[in-house]
């Protein structure tokens, strides 16, 4: 039965997983997706099954859910989706509730001019019509989950379209038989359009389609209406076989290739021009957005009596979950964009060669990396506290200014009673320590701020450093596998056997990592061992490539091994095949990088350098504006007893209303130094999150190396901040005082 019939006529129904389970004939039900999309179906069409009943599928959607395999039926994805609305609904109203509960702010009484009840009726109505966002979102999200893996698996094929043509040009220059090039290529390939090729050989051995041809045919339409170029491809690639002349037929091969390297690379350039402007809104929200809010928010919180904005909890979500929560969702739709071309070697924690578990190498001794990170992070966490109960306590450093110097006479400074003017400076207090232990200045703040990053720095220097270490050198070994296997193939070329050809590689290439630790390694095995070429190379306990998790090296071996069954000169035009393959992509790889470029240099500058900066000069900004505005006070209140009636009554509600855009004896909520404690926080989590894009940008999905930049660029970042605020502050503080 064709698939698209299936996906109408089948239904993922409460018996999901037992069916896809027990049935596993057919090649893409070997690996089913059995992801959160079809837990959650499976549950919601026996929860609301009756919302879905007579439900169709568009022919987009049908099309969509045929491409990503999902054999779901429309009354249940219709049940499901109006499911994922009414938990939405229901979770909005818990959340409305709580907010009533603990806030308190909607009052059933009429409507009250006292201004803080105003706003706070007006923030929660409007809060809660917000909340609204929630079940629509989490609508959209289930109805949009097929055609977002869709759009991803198009995106991740650009990379794929490349690879997988070339191995089956590989396997045609070798013999024209497409069945066998499709399989090969099946076998090598990666991603979907790898798994497509898997099922047109299955369908074929079922009898579905008549021939290889066809099959490939029904491929090459439905994948061309997202990729002209791959289409084109496939075309000249069957095309090929009707060629009798050899020398056209390896014209039409070779157009095939840089057909599609050619629309990969236009797709890229597209790609990385279409990055500038979503990276710029990136700046914008992530470091110029805080900045604006820094400067509107107290003005608006003092002059406007009653709006919450002012309070340290209110600028502490804001700042630390809510602009987080922003940058996050925008850099993910950045990154969704992404074509990948190179997959980085996984390094497992108990690679050989890697230290102890739990430990890092410090020079020549073994450390536990959580608790010199937590001896660290505390240590200077504590060193700045006891740095601060220094100087406050102590005098060795006074704010004469805050504590005001005319109460105090000069010859009495040694004698002065300091503790008593200790709350009169900015600072953070805890209730449960004791005065005047329970002071918090800013070199507390500092001392957080800065070890805090620290810490993080160097749990994930010791976690990862040394895995990062081995896989640079495993891709260098990529790198030279490309120059090695063309070595091979000249050697194999000569009809020399493959041990003389892997014997002279090692010779003439002295220093190459990959002759030294893998060919040797094969020799010795045949040699010492009496082991065969396949054992040599893939045997568990002692084969070449037991301890090299790279996929390139793997597939490149099983090609090698494959080919000299055939012969040494099918092996040598194989490994020219493989040669010219890894090079067309390393091409592409290092066009993409030099395309996002100018991208990633502005994001590091961005992140290490640009956010801590602003942001540091922005928590300077926001004190001397408190400073500024904290002395006004709100006009006398006009007694409505005394005007009598009319005119009277009319001023009287003008003063209680206008008393909305003022402040309440000069008083504001969040003091300069609980702001600096916020912005901290903030900036430790911008910097991460702009480190983590741009190395997501510059390496897809190579966590160590994103890992790696986060931890060189936190405490860098971190320590820029603290100097900012320390010295702009001091120095508009000068100015203002002068």
């Amino acid at each position: 039965m064709p698939l698209k019939k299936r996906v109408v006529d089948e239904g993922v129904s409460s018996d999901l997983y037992d069916r896809m389970k027990a049935d596993k004939k057919r090649p893409e039900d070997e690996a089913p997706k059995v992801d959160f999309f079809i837990r959650y179906t499976a549950w919601a069409a026996k929860a609301f099954r009756g919302f879905g009943r007579g439900a169709k599928y568009t022919d987009e959607q049908a099309e969509v859910m045929e491409f990503v395999g999902y054999r779901v039926t429309a009354e249940d994805f219709r049940a499901a989706e109006m499911g994922a609305l009414i938990i939405g609904l229901v979770v909005w109203m818990f959340i409305a509730l709580a907010a009533y509960f603990a806030v308190g702010v909607f009052m059933l009484s009429p409507p009250s001019l006292d201004p803080e009840m105003v706003f706070q009726n007006i923030f929660f109505i409007a809060g809660a019509a917000m909340g609204l966002i929630v079940p629509l979102a989490m609508f959209m999200l289930y109805q949009t989950r097929p055609s977002s893996m869709a759009n991803r698996e198009k995106m991740l094929a650009i990379g794929y379209m490349p690879e997988i043509i070339n191995y089956l040009i590989m396997s045609m220059r070798l013999s024209p038989n497409l069945e066998k090039a499709v399989e090969f290529a099946a076998n090598h390939g990666r991603g979907k359009i790898a798994d497509d090729f898997k099922k047109i050989v299955w369908d074929v051995q079922i009898g579905k389609y008549l021939s290889i041809e066809e099959a490939l045919d029904e491929l090459a339409y439905r994948w061309g209406k997202y990729n002209d170029d791959f289409k084109q491809a496939l075309m000249m690639v069957r095309a090929s076989v009707l060629e009798a002349d050899q020398a056209r037929r390896e014209a039409l091969l070779e157009k095939a290739v840089e057909g599609v390297l050619e629309g990969s690379k236009e797709k890229m350039d597209l790609f990385a021009r279409q990055l500038h402007a979503p990276t710029v809104y990136l700046y914008y929200f992530g470091v110029l957005l805080p900045l604006m809010l820094a400067i509107v928010l107290p003005i608006g919180s003092s002059l406007m009596k009653g709006m919450p904005f002012g309070r340290p909890d209110v600028l502490f979500l804001l700042y630390a979950v809510g602009l987080p929560i922003g940058i996050y969702g925008l850099g993910s739709m950045i990154l969704g964009g992404r074509p990948p071309t190179y997959e980085a070697p996984e390094i497992p924690e108990d690679f050989p060669g890697l230290p102890p578990k739990g430990k890092m190498q410090v020079g020549s001794m073994l450390l536990p990396y959580v608790p010199l990170a937590l001896l660290i992070g505390l240590g200077i966490v504590f060193g700045g506290y006891f740095l601060d109960q220094m100087i406050t306590i102590h005098g060795i450093t006074l704010d004469l200014t805050a504590i005001g110097f005319d109460e105090i006479q000069m010859e009495g400074i040694a004698e002065y009673n300091w503790s008593q003017e200790i709350p009169k400076l900015p600072q953070i207090t805890l209730p449960f320590l004791p005065q005047p232990w329970n002071y918090f200045g800013m070199v507390s703040i500092f001392g957080f701020l800065i070890g805090t990053a620290l810490m993080g720095s160097v749990y994930l220097y010791g976690k990862y450093s040394a895995r990062k270490k081995i896989q640079d050198e495993i891709r260098s070994m990529e790198n030279e596998f490309k120059d090695v296997t063309y070595v091979l193939a000249s050697r194999l070329g000569e009809n020399r056997p493959i041990e003389d050809a892997m014997k002279h590689a090692v010779e003439f290439l002295p220093k190459s990592k990959l002759s030294n630790r893998v060919f040797r390694r094969i020799l010795d095995n045949i040699s010492t061992l009496g082991m065969t070429l396949d054992e040599a190379v893939f045997n568990p306990t002692f084969g070449a490539v037991k301890d090299l998790p790279s996929k390139t090296i793997h597939s490149g071996m099983s090609i090698l091994i494959d080919s000299v069954g055939l012969g040494v000169n099918v092996a040598a035009k194989s490994l020219i095949g493989l040669s010219m393959q890894l090079r067309n992509a390393e091409k592409i790889d290092l066009m993409l990088r030099r395309l996002l470029e100018d991208v990633t240099s502005m994001l590091r500058t961005m992140g290490t350098f640009i956010a801590p900066i602003v942001l540091g000069v922005v928590t300077s900004l926001q004190g001397v504006i408190v400073g500024a505005i904290a002395g006004q006070e709100c006009p006398e209140k006009i007694d409505s007893g005394a005007t009598g009636g009319g005119m009277g009554g009319f001023l009287s509600g003008a003063s209680n209303m206008g008393n909305l855009f003022c402040s309440e004896k000069g008083v504001v909520k969040t003091d300069p130094i609980q702001f600096t404690f916020i912005m901290g926080i903030y900036v430790i989590e911008v910097v991460a999150l702009l480190t983590y894009f741009n190395a997501q940008v510059e390496d897809s999905g190579n966590k160590l190396h994103t890992y790696m930049s986060i931890a060189k660029a936190l405490p860098i970042a971190t320590v820029l901040f603290c100097l900012v605020a320390y010295f702009a502050g001091s120095t508009l503080a000068t100015a203002g005082g002068g």
